[in-house]
């Protein structure tokens, strides 16, 4: 019974992060859907992705967090992924457990506020941009930027 009671609080969850992913982006609510998050991104004609064309929009730095700070005190490479559709907990679950697999991230983080993921790679590691957007894929998401270095310290303009 115990188990019943949490696969439909589970299911509850993840229908109402679906919804207020819906309602935060105007979308429609489709009548059969089952994939949780399947946004596409549109790219801008410098190539680089954006969310509805805005590019002029405030982008998230990189979140500071003890993870965060003592992997770039090791030299670790900041990068922020904009990251679309993650609303909740769940969402947030979601990504964490795929990118921490990944040996060359030391650290991550995913900012529901901002919409973001902040990882910080391991001294010497790479990760291409074309792998975090398939990483970001495979839990349920679509990355609109990504930036690295200074501009995603926030330095950069």
């Amino acid at each position: 019974m115990h188990l019943l009671i949490k696969t439909v609080a589970m299911t509850t969850a993840l229908c109402l992060c679906f919804v207020a992913e819906a309602q935060e982006h105007g979308d429609h609510m489709p009548h059969d859907t089952h994939e949780h998050h399947d946004h596409t991104h549109q790219e801008t004609d410098s190539g680089h992705s954006s969310h509805d064309g805005h590019e002029s929009e405030a982008r998230p730095a990189l979140t500071h967090t003890e993870d965060i700070d003592s992997a770039l005190a090791k030299g670790g490479e900041p990068i922020v992924a904009d990251v679309l559709g993650v609303v909740c907990d769940f969402c947030a679950l979601a990504m964490n457990k795929i990118f921490s697999k990944r040996e060359e991230v030391a650290a991550i983080y995913v900012d529901l506020d901002t919409k973001a993921l902040s990882l910080v790679l391991a001294p010497g590691a790479s990760l291409s941009d074309q792998t975090i957007a398939d990483l970001a894929i495979q839990a349920g998401y679509r990355i609109a930027d990504i930036r690295r270095g200074d501009e995603a310290l926030g330095m950069a303009s």
